[in-house]
C-alpha cells in the first residue's frame, strides 16, 4: 500500500507518519509498561517461595552472614527478609528497583563466568509490581527507605539503620487477581523447605525463620556436613572426590517420591533429572525400580560448563558434557559401595566359642563337624548358625542374615548369569496365555516353550533357584513384574532352615555377586553385632 502524504503535513517525516499508522493496528498493539512488568513478574514470581528464593539469594550475593525471615499468611500478607550484607547507597537502592538493573554482569562475557546466585535484574522490579514493597537499605552510614506500590516507586526518604538490607513484601499479588486466586493460602511448608534447601548450602551464614510470629527454624553457622544433619537427619554414605561431595542415604532407606533429593551445583538449588539417574544407577541393584534414595550432593563446576536460566525461575541446569557429568556422578556413587569383605572369604570351620576381651567368655552351641565331601577349608574362626542367621567372629563379631544373602545370590543368578541353568528331569507344566510371557521368562534365565495354546512347558530353571519354589515364583512374577521384587518375596516365603554347610556355601557364592552387602531392595545382608549389647543380652 502506498500513502499519499498531504503537503499540510509535509514538516513531519514521512518515517515518523509511517510509525505512527503502525501503532494504529486494530489486532496487534504494544503492550504498556506496566503490562509488560505484571508479565515479568509472572515468570520471575511464581509463588510466595520463589519469590524469598530471590530475596535470598540477594542477601547471600550481599555477603550477609545473618538472615532473618518472617512470613504471615503463607507468605500472600508479608513476607520480610532482613540481612546483614554490604547494603546499598540511596542512587543503588533506587536503580536495584528498576527492570534488568543489576550488580552482576556488565557484558556478554560476564554471562559465561557468572559467580553469584544470578543477574536476573528484573527480581526486584518484577516482586515489586506485583506487591506493596518497602526496601530500607544501608551502606553503614545514612540509610535510604524506598516504598513501592504495584510498581509505582516513590519518594526516596531518609532512614536510621544498621548496614545491610530489609526488604518487605506485603500483598502479594493483590493486582493480579487472576494469578492471586491460585495461590494456596495459609499454606507456609514450601517457603520453610526454601530456607532449609538454600541454609543446607550456606552453613557459614545463620538462618531463623520466624511464621505467623512463631519462631520455626534457628541455624548456626557451622560445617557443612553437621548442617545438613540438623536439617535433614543422618545419613551413612559420605562421598568426596573433586568437584563432588554429597551424603546418601542407604539402599534400604529409598522412598516412593523424590523430595528428598537435593542437588546443588556451586551452591545453587537445581534439578537435573540427569544427575537423578545418575544416582539411581550408581546404586545398581542395592534398591527397588521404583524407589529414590535420598540424598544431598554438591557439585563444583567451572560457571562455563553450566546454564542455570533454562528456566525461568532458575530451577534446572544444563551442562556443556551431559555425559561426562552422568559418569562421574554414577562412578562416585557406585564406589562408595565397594568395601572390602568384612570377614575372611574362605570357608572355615572354628572353636565352638566367642572369645570376648574379658576374663569370662561367652560359648554360643556350636554343632561342628568337618566336610571333606565339600572341600571346606579350617581356620580358627569361631562361627554358628541359628534360626536363619550366621555368626562369624574375627576382630569384630558379625551377623549374617541368610535369606537376604539368599536373596542377593538368586537375584544375580537370574539377572547375570544367565548361562547357567540346571535342566530338568521331566518339564515343568504352567498355564501360559500369551507367547510374550515366555519370552519375558526366557529372559530370566529359564528354557521354557509352549504347549497347545493354554500350557507352557520350562525345561530349564536358573541354578540357584528351587524347583519347588518354581510355582511361587511363577505366580509372584504374573502379579508384579520386576525381578527385584520377586526374589525378595519368594525367599521370605521359603523361611529355609540353613546347616552350617549350606550356611558356608551360600557366603562362598556371594563373595561373588554384584553387591555383599545388600539384597536386592536394600536392606543389608550383615551387620556388626555391638559386643556390650550382646554382653548385657546374654548376661540378662
Amino acid at each position: 500500500m502506498i500513502f499519499d502524504i498531504p503537503k499540510q503535513l509535509s514538516h513531519w517525516s514521512k518515517n515518523q507518519i509511517l510509525s505512527d499508522l503502525r501503532y494504529m493496528s486494530k489486532k496487534i498493539a504494544l503492550l504498556s509498561e506496566e503490562v509488560i512488568n505484571r508479565i515479568a513478574a509472572g515468570e520471575v514470581v511464581e509463588n510466595p517461595a520463589s519469590l524469598l528464593k530471590e530475596l535470598i539469594e540477594n542477601s547471600l550475593d550481599a555477603e550477609a552472614r545473618q538472615i532473618t525471615v518472617w512470613i504471615e499468611g503463607g507468605g500472600e500478607e508479608l513476607i520480610r527478609i532482613e540481612d546483614d550484607g554490604c547494603g546499598m547507597g540511596k542512587e543503588d537502592a533506587r536503580l536495584s528497583l528498576e527492570r534488568h538493573a543489576t550488580s552482576k554482569i556488565r557484558s556478554d562475557e560476564d554471562l559465561q563466568r557468572l559467580h553469584t546466585m544470578g543477574f536476573r535484574g528484573e527480581a526486584l522490579a518484577a516482586i515489586a509490581a506485583v506487591s506493596r514493597l518497602d526496601l530500607k537499605t544501608s551502606e553503614g552510614g545514612e540509610g535510604s527507605w524506598i516504598q513501592v506500590d504495584g510498581g509505582k516507586i516513590g519518594e526516596t526518604h531518609l532512614c536510621v539503620r544498621n548496614r545491610g538490607t530489609t526488604i518487605e513484601v506485603r500483598s502479594l499479588f493483590f493486582n493480579v487477581p487472576a494469578r492471586k486466586k491460585f495461590l494456596k493460602l495459609g499454606k507456609s511448608k514450601a517457603v520453610v523447605q526454601i530456607v532449609e534447601t538454600i541454609a543446607l548450602a550456606n552453613p557459614e551464614v545463620a538462618f531463623t525463620l520466624f511464621v505467623d510470629g512463631k519462631k520455626v527454624l534457628e541455624l548456626f553457622p557451622t560445617e557443612r556436613k553437621k548442617r545438613i544433619e540438623e536439617v535433614m537427619g543422618q545419613f551413612p554414605i559420605t562421598v568426596e572426590e573433586e568437584g563432588v561431595w554429597g551424603l546418601f542415604s542407604a539402599p534400604g532407606e529409598a522412598k516412593a517420591q523424590r523430595r528428598e533429593q537435593i542437588l546443588f551445583v556451586n551452591k545453587r538449588p537445581l534439578f537435573s533429572p540427569l544427575v537423578a539417574k545418575a544416582v539411581k544407577m550408581g546404586y545398581g541393584t542395592r534398591i527397588e525400580e521404583s524407589l529414590y534414595p535420598p540424598f544431598v550432593l554438591f557439585l563444583s563446576l567451572p560457571p562455563e560448563e553450566i546454564d542455570v536460566n533454562v528456566h525461568p525461575q532458575k530451577k534446572e541446569v544444563r551442562f556443556s558434557d551431559e555425559r561426562k557429568i552422568f559418569r562421574l556422578v554414577e562412578r562416585v556413587v557406585s564406589r562408595s559401595f565397594e568395601t572390602p569383605t568384612p570377614f575372611v572369604t574362605s570357608l572355615t570351620f572354628a572353636p565352638p566359642a566367642f572369645h570376648w576381651e574379658s576374663s569370662e567368655p561367652i560359648s554360643f552351641p556350636l554343632e561342628m563337624r568337618e566336610s571333606k565331601e565339600l572341600g571346606l577349608q579350617f581356620e580358627a574362626c569361631p562361627i554358628a548358625v541359628m534360626d536363619g542367621f550366621l555368626f562369624v567372629q574375627t576382630k569384630e563379631i558379625y551377623l549374617v542374615d541368610l535369606s537376604l544373602a539368599f536373596a542377593r545370590v538368586l537375584y544375580d543368578s537370574i539377572s547375570g548369569k544367565k548361562e547357567e541353568m540346571q535342566r530338568l528331569i521331566w518339564p515343568f507344566e504352567w498355564e501360559a496365555k500369551d507367547e510374550e510371557l515366555l519370552e519375558e521368562l526366557s529372559g530370566l534365565g529359564m528354557e521354557c516353550r509352549l504347549i497347545g495354546k493354554k500350557k507352557m512347558a520350562i525345561d530349564a530353571i536358573p541354578a540357584r533357584l528351587d524347583l519347588a519354589d518354581l510355582p511361587d515364583f511363577l505366580e509372584l512374577w504374573m502379579e508384579k513384574k520386576r525381578v527385584d521384587w520377586v526374589v525378595c518375596e519368594c525367599v521370605r516365603k521359603k523361611k529355609k532352615n540353613y546347616s552350617l554347610e549350606q550356611a558356608f556355601l551360600l557366603w562362598k557364592e556371594l563373595q561373588n555377586c554384584q553387591d555383599l552387602q545388600y539384597d536386592p531392595q536394600g536392606k543389608k545382608i550383615w551387620t556388626v553385632v555391638d559386643r556390650g549389647k550382646l554382653k548385657k543380652m546374654v548376661e540378662e
